[in-house]
Formats: C-alpha cells, structure tokens, sequence
C-alpha cells in the first residue's frame, strides 16, 4: 500500500529584494531632481556617471518637462519612494537574432509637446553594436510613433566640461528665505542680454546683503536660467567662477537648446575611393592621406626596453592606418587603444613626426623648481600662521612673481603645481629651521640635559633667562635634572638705571609683579 509523498508547506512571504541595485547595477547615488511629475523635488538613482551626466542634461534641457528611471522594478521603485507616473519597469519589445526580448531603457519622461523621451547612458563602443542597435531602433521607432524623441548619452558626446559646470550650479539652486528679495535687487541692476560677474555683484549688494546670500542667489539664479535655456554662455567651452561673465535672456525669449544627443550611433557606409573619384588617376587627396607621416624619422633600437619598441610600433600603425583613410574608432579597437588617445596622437604627430609615438617623447616638464620659487615657497611656509601647503600652493605671491620672472626673461614662467610644491615642502619640512618656526612654540625647548652640564653651559647669569615688558619666560631644572614646571622659589638680579647690581633699589614695578606672580620671593 503506497503512501503519497507529503506536500511541500506553503509559506507566506516575498522574495528578497536587493534595494542596492537597477537592472542588476548598483546604485551610486541619486540625483534630486525638479523636474519629476509632482511639484516637488524628487530623487532620480544612477548607478554610473554616465548616468549622472545623461539626468544632468535632461534636468537641464528645457524641453524635457519630467523624467524617471524607466528600468527600476515596482519594488524598488516602492521601497525608496521613486516617482514613476509612466510605471515602471517601462519595457520595449524588439527581435534580436530572430527571438523576442525587452528592453528597459534608463531613463523615460515627457517632452515638454506631450511627447514620449526615451534616453539611454553608456559606452559608446558598447552602444554602436550587436544587440544594442536592435534596442535602440526598437526604442526610436516608439519615441516616433509617440511624437517624442529618443537620445543616446556616450562618453563621446557628454560634454565633460558642461557636466561639472551643471554639477556647479545644481548644488547651488537651492531656495533659501531670502531669496526673492535679493532676487530682486538684482534684477534691479542686471537687465536681460547685459553681461556681469559675481564679483560685481557681491560689490555692490555686500554692505546691504549677507555675500553668502547674495552668491547663492545669483548662482540659483543662473541655474534656473539654465534649465529653462536662458543662459547665453556655452557650458562646454566656459568654467563658471566668479569672476566668468554672465548674460540671461529675457523671459520671453525662445530658448536656447543645448547640443543634441543622436538617436543612432550607427557608422554611415564607407564609401570606396573608385566610386568617389571615376579618375582613379587623378587624386588630390593630401600626402597624409597616404600614411605618409612628415618631419623626421625615429629609430626604435634606440629605445632601452623592448616593450617600449613594442609600443612604438603600435603607436605608428595605428597612427599610419588613420592617416591612410582607416576609421579612428575601427583603427584603435584593433590596436587596444582608446579613440580619444588615437585621436591626440594623430594630432601629435602630424606636428612632431614620429617622436610623438614614442612613449613620453615628445612630453617634456620642468620638474626642478627655481631658486627664486623655492626661495618664496619657504618665506611663506614658515610665517607665524603657519599657513598648510594648500595655502601656499594658492598663494597670490607665487602667481606673481611667475609674472615678473616672464617680463624679466621675454618667455613664460608657469607657476609651481601643486605636486612640485608639495615635493619641495616635505623635502624641508624636517630641517631645523623649518620644524622651529612650524613648531608654534614662542621659544625652542631645549634639549635634556643634566643638571651640571646645565649650569656650566650657561655664559651669564643672564642668559638664563629673557625678561621684557610683556614676559618672562624661565627654564628651572632640579638637581637630577627634572624640569620644574609648576610654582617655584625664584630669585633675581635686576639692575636699574637708579642704582648698580646689589646696591639699595627701589622696587621696580616688574619686581613686584615677580612676587605676586610666583608667591615666594627673596
């Protein structure tokens, strides 16, 4: 008689979530955003800094009106509070190999028209091939037939530049209490398509305003500026500072759109050199088209190590075959080489001629300071501030004596980086000289010593000690050389100009501030 195997209990429960973690990546921080579908600020995760840079340019687009992770599941979107008003995971379909997948893109949101934004972040040699076309065409064609729009972020074509000039002005568009007051006396003084600084206006509003708060208006001001395309400065090419100018357009005018990302990182067909050109016989392309590389020739065998010839020899082929018509981004894949290093290289070489494929050839620095640097660097390392290598490296001294260095020579004198600083300082950090005025000690302290070999070292009985106006300052060791530190019997040989030493005196008024000082006296 056969017994049927027990069924395995059923247990309540969910499976673990691992909030860490987006399709699989690990989150690195998040991004708070003003632009989610509520009217407040939310965050947006990234889990790279591609990411980082793609939700920065969509925060600053003024076309984009809201955006939102698109590939995060229900649970994680519920346990870190994520807005998501198209759901999420927002999925894809498309045929790859002749199978069915789903594509969860990073990012989608609302065009400012209604229309759908679809945009993905990454590398753009993992994006230009294979399985990664198949999603961005499935992804295009539903951005179209939504009357949206569907962009690719790469490392190639996110400004690194613009990146850190929006990470500058995102962490300081923050509103704060008195902002809109100040707001207001500077639009005051700042008409629309007039260029000013910051440092203008700490100037001028600094007596009426706390700078702190009138900085932190001005960039939240340009900021805002930013978002809706009212900033007349090109964040790719310009460094915010305080001292960089800065124009807004008036409201009313049409925005101005940032660079546009593509939709396809697909290469176009490469078109052959015959059917260019029906007279093969005639070619007027340049030299350097050929692979022909001008200036002077190196020799490889003068190298010291063979994989330095081996490097050589990689660099003048891959420098070679993008000279000879090869694609730049083909061309480095086959060589283990970034595009960017390729492309330098090409530039480099083209003015230099083969040195400039040379490892560190062609790269030359002045790593030795000068005698006038070194000679300011410790004047102002050894002030009583005691000032920390940072201090010095930005010191306003060292920038202009490079200045004065270049109209004394007629070429000019770079200042020391912060590295050849840094070298020298902790080269002298432990000389004497150095350590005594670094100590922060009014006087030395003396080295151990004996009680007798103390006391025949002293010239004078003066010299035991140094009175003035302000001070005294007493070192009294016992007998077996311990340093009395505390209340001790003093006694002292004071001579005046009313009398000589051991005559009848009157006491000085330092006398009597010696008594009440110490308590005992004779």
């Amino acid at each position: 008689m056969g017994t049927e195997p027990n069924a395995p209990p059923t247990r309540p429960g969910t499976p673990g979530l691992d909030v860490f973690k987006i399709a699989g990546q690990s989150i690195s921080g998040y991004l708070p955003s003003l632009k989610g579908a509520e009217q407040r600020q939310v965050r947006q995760p990234y889990t790279s800094l591609l990411e980082l840079s793609l939700a920065l340019y969509l925060e600053y687009h003024p076309q984009v009106r809201t955006f939102q992770r698109g590939d995060a599941s229900p649970a994680f979107a519920e346990s870190h509070q994520l807005c998501v008003p198209l759901g999420t995971p927002y999925r894809i379909s498309y045929v790859y190999e002749g199978k069915t997948h789903d594509y969860l893109p990073d990012f989608v949101g609302t065009l400012c028209d209604g229309g759908l934004l679809i945009a993905e972040a990454g590398r753009e040699s993992e994006k230009s091939q294979g399985q990664a076309l198949a999603k961005a065409e499935a992804a295009r064609r539903l951005a179209q037939l939504k009357g949206g729009a569907y962009w690719i972020g790469t490392d190639q074509n996110l400004s690194v530049r613009r990146h850190n000039n929006l990470l500058y002005l995102h962490a300081r568009r923050q509103h704060f209490r008195a902002y809109d007051e100040i707001a207001a006396a500077v639009l005051a003084y700042w008409p629309a398509g007039s260029a000013h600084c910051v440092e203008e206006f700490l100037q001028l509003l600094g007596p009426t305003f706390s700078e702190v708060e009138v900085e932190a208006t001005l960039w939240k001001m340009v900021a805002d500026a930013a978002a809706e395309g009212r900033l007349l400065i090109d964040l790719t090419e310009v460094e915010l500072s305080r001292r960089a100018p800065l124009l807004l357009l008036d409201k009313d005018a049409a925005p101005i759109l940032p660079y546009p990302l593509p939709s396809t990182l697909e290469a176009p067909a490469s078109t052959s050199i015959e059917q260019c050109d029906p007279n093969p016989d005639h070619d007027e392309r340049p030299l350097q088209g050929d692979g022909l590389i001008l200036g002077p020739t190196f020799d490889a065998s003068a190298l010291e190590t063979a994989e330095e010839q081996t490097r050589f020899h990689r660099n003048l082929a891959a420098v070679m075959a993008v000279l000879s018509g090869q694609r730049l981004r083909h061309t480095a894949l086959l060589h283990t080489m970034a595009p960017s290093t390729l492309s330098r290289l090409v530039h480099r070489t083209q003015e230099l001629g083969q040195i400039a494929c040379v490892p560190h050839g062609a790269y030359h620095r002045e790593r030795a300071l000068r005698p006038e640097f070194q000679e300011l660097i410790r004047k102002l390392y050894t002030r009583r501030m005691r000032p920390t290598m940072m201090a010095v490296y930005e010191d306003v001294g060292l920038k202009r004596l490079a200045e004065e260095l270049s109209k004394r020579e007629g070429t000019p004198i770079q200042t020391p980086t912060y590295r050849q600083v840094q070298y020298f300082l902790s080269s002298i950090a432990q000389t004497a000289q150095v350590a005594e005025a670094r100590s922060g000690l009014k006087h030395p302290p003396r080295e151990r010593m004996s009680a007798s070999s103390f006391v025949l070292s002293i010239a004078y009985p003066a010299h035991i000690c140094q009175v003035d106006e302000h001070t005294l300052d007493q070192l009294v060791v016992a007998q077996d050389g311990t340093v009395m530190t505390r209340r001790v019997h003093g006694a002292a040989l004071i001579c005046v100009a009313e009398g000589s030493a051991g005559g009848a005196v009157r006491m000085p008024a330092s006398l009597a501030l010696l008594r009440q000082t110490s308590g005992h006296f004779s």
